[in-house]
């Protein structure tokens, strides 16, 4: 009996080997960040393995910079995705280091829309991450033609998930359209844009974008808009902190103005869809609609 389980627990370990072979020679998709990288996986795997290296919320994406680890896991890669327009330029330095034979690298501002210096926060952009699937499922499946029907097929399901998110945005919009609000930077805007909803503050978020303090001129202007209720909404980047932003919080609260916390790398154990649909929950409650 003693070699009866030792010739079973033999062929366990055998066969999760093979397994865990048969993983490793799977194609590796690296993203720069985890927005892109759950679109990504929702097509890719389980043929494909994404991995995202901006991955936490904790993180500010704007002060990343890369290392050693993350030069290796772009250095194996099969295909890399990212933001592009100018927010993760740190993996295209990556990808140059590579040397040899270049792989192919999906940027969200391929898509046919994007103009320089438009907004870079493209994960908002419902058209951009719509161009992007589509884009990304016809590489997967250059890349690994044996699976491109399963790519297809995925690629479907997930472009049926951002139609959902577009169709609520639509039903909010009809009590959002008009509406002014502010921000503390720009990363609200493309969403905000869908919503039909009336950007404020230019001057202060581009400071803050910019990791500069914004002049003076701007933060009384920001405070006078909240003081006198001329804004129903006060969004603000939560990865982003400084002083100035946090006392712009302070008193829109103080004065029972809605604020939403928006971020640029999302939360663990969410996909894409689920986390926009409930920003824009959250908006339509700010502006008194049932979710």
């Amino acid at each position: 009996m003693r070699f009866a389980v030792s010739v079973f627990s033999c062929l366990i370990a055998a066969c999760a080997c093979m397994g865990a072979v048969q993983a490793a020679e799977a194609p590796i998709v690296v993203a720069a960040e985890n927005t892109w990288g759950d679109l990504a996986a929702q097509v890719a795997e389980p043929d494909m393995h994404v991995h995202s290296i901006l991955a936490s919320p904790a993180l500010d994406p704007h002060l990343y910079e890369p290392g050693p680890a993350e030069g290796r896991l772009v250095h194996d890669a099969t295909l890399i995705v990212a933001n592009g327009a100018g927010y993760d330029a740190w993996i295209d330095r990556l990808a140059q280091a590579r040397g040899g034979k270049q792989v192919p690298i999906v940027r969200a501002d391929g898509w046919s829309g994007w103009h320089e210096g438009d907004n870079a926060h493209l994960w908002y952009n419902l058209a951009a991450v719509a161009s992007f699937v589509g884009r990304f499922v016809v590489v997967c499946q250059q890349v690994d033609p044996a699976h491109a029907q399963a790519y297809e097929a995925r690629g479907k399901t997930l472009l049926a998930a951002v139609d959902q998110v577009r169709q609520q945005i639509v039903e909010v919009r009809s009590k959002t359209v008009g509406q002014p609000v502010a921000a503390t930077e720009p990363v609200f805007t493309p969403l905000a844009d869908s919503l039909g909803l009336h950007m404020t503050q230019q001057a202060f978020q581009q400071a803050i974008m910019n990791d500069v303090e914004p002049p003076a001129s701007a933060v009384a202007a920001f405070e006078r808009d909240i003081s006198q209720h001329h804004v129903r909404l006060v969004a603000y980047n939560a990865q982003a902190d400084r002083p100035s932003v946090q006392r712009l919080i302070a008193q829109a609260r103080q004065e029972k103005i809605p604020v939403l916390p928006v971020l640029e790398i999302m939360p663990p154990d969410q996909h894409w869809q689920t986390w926009v649909q409930h920003t824009v929950t959250q908006v339509a409650q700010a502006f008194g609609q049932e979710p």
